[in-house]
C-alpha cells in the first residue's frame, strides 16, 4: 500500500471519530483516559479536562504521551486505528481563541473564564510526534508510519 493510501486512512480514522485514548504515566504509574477531541487542519489536538484528573496529575511532571483513535465497532480482524505519540501542553490564556475555532461542546460553556484558573476544567493541546497506522494489505499486523501535515 502506497504511503498516500496509508495517510489517506489515517485521516479518515481521526476525521470519522471523536474519542481518542490517552496514555499517560508519571513514571511510576501508567494510566489511560478516553478524551472527547477536536483536531485542527495541522493535527493539534484539542482536549478538556479536569486539573484534578489522573491523567493531568501525569501530564504536569511528564508531558509525553500516547495516544490511539479507533472505532470499537469494527468487525474482529478488519480493525485498524491510529496510533501516535507526542506531547501535551496546558493551554495558556491567550490560546484559547484558536482552540475555540475546533473545538466544540455542550458539555461546558465555551467562553475563555470556563477554561481560565481557577476553573476546574482546562484546555489542553496535543502536539503530535508521530502517527502510525496498520497495512491492510500486509499479512500480518504490520504498523507503518504516517506522516500528517
Amino acid at each position: 500500500m502506497t504511503q498516500e493510501e496509508l495517510t489517506k486512512i489515517a485521516q479518515d480514522i481521526i476525521k470519522n471519530n471523536i474519542y481518542l485514548t490517552l496514555g499517560t504515566t508519571d513514571g511510576n504509574i501508567p494510566w489511560t483516559a478516553p478524551l472527547f477531541y477536536a483536531v485542527s487542519d495541522t493535527y493539534t489536538f484539542y482536549y478538556i479536562s479536569q486539573m484534578d484528573s489522573l491523567h493531568t496529575q501525569h501530564i504536569l511532571k511528564n508531558p509525553q504521551v500516547g495516544f490511539s483513535i479507533f472505532d470499537s465497532h469494527q468487525k474482529e480482524g478488519t480493525g485498524n486505528g491510529v496510533q501516535g505519540s507526542g506531547k501535551v501542553y496546558l493551554l495558556k490564556d491567550e490560546e484559547l481563541t484558536e482552540a475555540f475555532k475546533w473545538y466544540h461542546t455542550t458539555f461546558v460553556e465555551m467562553k475563555p473564564e470556563t477554561f481560565k484558573a481557577p476553573a476546574p476544567y482546562r484546555f489542553f493541546k496535543i502536539i503530535p510526534e508521530h502517527f502510525y497506522v496498520l497495512d491492510p494489505t500486509a499479512p500480518t499486523d504490520k504498523r507503518v508510519e504516517v506522516i500528517l501535515q
